[in-house]
């Protein structure tokens, strides 16, 4: 069986079929293989067929990852379309606390006190839902037979979690055992507590596959989860919490060690400390038992979830984030991979080998397949990731032709930090009014940072009030902010979707790569600056690992600050083009994406129709205007 026997469209896209075929290769040979191809290419059906039919005949599991929720839905909806020509047994796979049925219509529980939450309510027999998980094993397998035939929809799953009053995670625990082809998060595959619950140990890695979707991730999202963070906002709020629920002895533990803590913070400046001193600050003059176990109370924390049950308030998240920060120390104290950082306000545990944490979460795979949009140069991509260009397939799927895309660089603004000012806000929101009043359709708006913005956005909004005249004067203005919840950012989506609207939103963010701007709901996006992280001793430790591994000082630079700033504005860049005969414009305001490495780094299909230069307001409403009332007439 061949990708093009099951692939679910009536005809491939151009470079569709191309993909697939290497994709099926790459499986059948246990190769690693990489994949570069343009937003709106259509990756996810085609490398579906190439590793579906790979795995057909090779009797392999697909075990697919992708970054977000949204991502994985997207799959899922993709993976229904090969069942009627390749039956299979599919599931998806999310947290606990996207399917636990016993907090909703309770008081809220935080996802940081999630764990504490479960733990305590299924240790003490107080789930309902899980108890039964066993007793109604018989109908939960009927259920998991037909859900997994048709990978069905999560929705679905709490529905009938509530109909049988079983765990809906017990039940997806079962669909994943049951299942040839996993959806999931990144989560499960690439942390390590987590795997084991995607990968059970009777299942042989050799005979499976693994996929990961925007695979220029993978570096940012190793780091971050092996990252164990404890703010000085966090010890102060640890005491009014363990007061707050009547823990007289946690309570004075507690503040000996916020007190010990923050003496140790503020008695030095350096930014690389080591843990040993920490961990003996810590302890003060208890003996060497105590730490661990003031870390095993707050880790279990019983009074504190009893007293929680009894009195409905909300698990504490600082008390588990102070367990959690404390036994990360002392379980790293004999190991030379993680370091301990300071910052202004925070301590942070973190891994100095994002790559080496990468490889041993995918050792074992028969296959690696990792797609992206974004990852030129290929080369110093990979070795990012640990990977080597020796051994790695790599497929750089052609841009097609029948986008009609023109991008325009304006150098005339910037938004390097030292150059953030009032004036310089108000000529990039003057810009911006003047390229909506002269779009047709909607307007995407991304900007570096959630900060910068709030910062731009008054003035925005003046300025399209001010040209009272302007057709668009009246656009509604969508915002995104941080931790939107799913029901929140559908209801933007749908609002986007259903007027000429501006959404303003965040590189990187939830609108930048988790959702799909199809046909004609916007006809331009805008990219404001770019989104360099700032000097951090995170930073700075990630600068040496990288020269340790045979980095040069640039190439560190690459790829830890210019690459990864250039990928997040390229991904926001092509959030319209999503199908073929789209016809739209980029405007990319900043002097830097006017540098010659900026523009080699571009994908081609930002490129057919480039111009640069300093663009006043009229000038770029021209430019607008002009691209629009061509692109009409032809």
């Amino acid at each position: 069986m061949l990708p093009e026997d099951i692939f679910p469209y009536a005809f491939f896209r151009p470079g569709q079929r191309e993909l697939a075929e290497s994709v099926y290769l790459a499986c059948k040979n246990g190769q690693r293989f990489v994949a570069e191809a343009m937003s709106g290419f259509g990756k996810t059906a085609a490398v579906l067929a190439g590793a579906l039919a790979a795995a057909n005949e090779e009797g392999l599991d697909v075990v697919y990852v992708c970054r977000t929720k949204r991502q994985v839905q997207r799959v899922l909806e993709e993976l229904n379309g090969f069942s009627g020509l390749l039956p299979m047994h599919a599931t998806s796979l999310f947290s606990k606390y996207d399917y636990c049925l016993l907090r909703q219509g309770r008081r809220a529980v935080s996802q940081e006190a999630f764990k504490w939450y479960c733990g305590f309510h299924t240790s003490n027999n107080l789930c309902s839902y899980f108890l039964n998980a066993g007793l109604n094993h018989d109908r939960v397998a009927g259920f998991v037979d037909a859900y997994t035939g048709r990978a069905g929809s999560t929705a679905e799953l709490l529905e009938k979690g509530k109909e049988l009053h079983v765990c809906p995670y017990e039940i997806a625990k079962l669909s994943v055992a049951r299942s040839k082809v996993v959806v999931t998060t990144y989560h499960y595959l690439l942390d390590e507590a987590s795997r084991s619950t995607l990968i059970p140990k009777d299942r042989p890695l050799g005979k499976a596959v693994a996929v990961i979707d925007e695979a220029h991730n993978i570096r940012d999202f190793v780091t971050g989860a092996s990252t164990t963070s404890l703010s000085l906002s966090d010890l102060r709020e640890s005491v009014k919490d363990a007061r707050r629920f009547y823990l007289p002895s946690v309570c004075e533990s507690v503040s000996e060690v916020a007190d010990r803590v923050a003496r140790f913070f503020a008695a030095g400046d350096a930014w690389m400390v080591r843990k040993e001193d920490l961990a003996e600050a810590a302890v003060g003059e208890h003996p060497k038992d105590w730490l661990p176990g003031l870390v095993t109370e707050l880790s279990a924390n019983a009074r504190v979830a009893w007293f929680s049950v009894a009195t409905e308030q909300e698990l504490p998240p600082s008390l588990a984030r102070l367990g959690s920060f404390l036994g990360a120390l002392l379980s790293s104290l004999s190991s030379d991979r993680t370091s301990l950082l300071r910052s202004e306000r925070s301590l942070s545990l973190v891994d100095n080998n994002p790559a080496k944490r990468f490889l041993d979460a995918t050792a074992g795979f028969r296959s690696l397949v990792l797609l992206s949009a974004t990852i030129n140069p290929p080369g110093l991509f990979l070795r990012s990731i640990g990977l080597d260009e020796s051994s790695t397939v790599l497929h750089s799927a052609p841009a097609t032709e029948s986008f009609r895309i023109k991008t325009v660089i304006d150098v005339g603004v910037t938004t390097r930090f030292k150059m953030r000012t009032p004036e310089a806000h108000r000529r990039i929101a003057e810009r911006l009014a003047a390229i909506i009043g002269a779009t047709p359709g909607g307007v995407g708006i991304f900007f570096p940072s959630y900060a910068f913005l709030e910062s731009i956005r008054p003035s925005l909004a003046s300025e399209l009030a001010a040209h009272s005249t302007s057709k668009r004067a009246d656009s509604t203005i969508l915002a995104e902010r941080p931790g939107l919840s799913n029901p929140e950012s559908d209801a933007i989506m749908k609002a986007f979707r259903s007027a000429r609207c501006v959404l303003l939103a965040v590189q990187g963010g939830r609108f930048s790569e988790g959702e799909d701007f199809s046909g004609d709901s916007m006809d331009v996006s805008a990219v404001v600056g770019l989104s360099l992280p700032p000097p951090s001793p995170s930073l700075f430790a990630d600068y040496g690992q990288l020269e340790r591994d045979g980095f040069t000082s640039h190439e560190a630079y690459m790829v830890l600050s210019l690459l990864p700033a250039l990928r997040k504005a390229f991904q926001s860049a092509g959030r319209h083009v999503r199908n073929p005969g789209k016809v739209g414009m980029v405007f990319l305001l900043d002097s830097r994406f006017g540098d010659q490495k900026a523009i080699e780094l571009m994908p081609s299909w930002l490129k057919q129709d480039l111009v640069k230069g300093s663009f006043e307001p009229e000038e770029a409403s021209s430019i607008a205007q002009e691209f629009f009332f061509a692109s009409r007439a032809t």
